[in-house]
């Protein structure tokens, strides 16, 4: 095999620096991705977990159950950004809105 035979594997994208691909390399896999989100599920029913089991208050109301505020939270953060949608439906314009507003982009002085 010749040198030019041999191709290098581009590490990083075009035009990325040496030391981010260095850096963060490991991060590019798909095993990173399931890795991290089954970390922080575990990271998360663990907390729920300790808190039912060091918690010893009575339940009285739906506020006061182990993990309530994480999940009203969770579920409201995901109702906003989700409402986002149809909101951008509404108000977005066409592509040459300001381009063809009744000739006046097209006109010299």
């Amino acid at each position: 095999m010749t040198e030019n035979d041999r191709q290098e594997t581009p590490l990083g994208e075009q035009g990325e620096h040496p030391l981010s691909v260095l850096l963060f390399s490991w991060m590019r896999g798909k095993m990173f991705v399931r890795a991290l989100a089954i970390g922080l599920a575990i990271v998360g029913v663990a907390s729920i977990g300790l808190e039912v089991w060091l918690s010893y208050k009575p339940i009285k109301d739906i506020t006061s159950m182990p993990g309530f505020y994480a999940g009203f939270g969770f579920i409201s953060f995901a109702g906003a950004v989700l409402s986002g949608w149809p909101l951008g439906r509404l108000l977005r314009r066409r592509e040459d809105y300001y381009e063809t507003r009744s000739g006046e982009a097209g006109r010299d002085r």
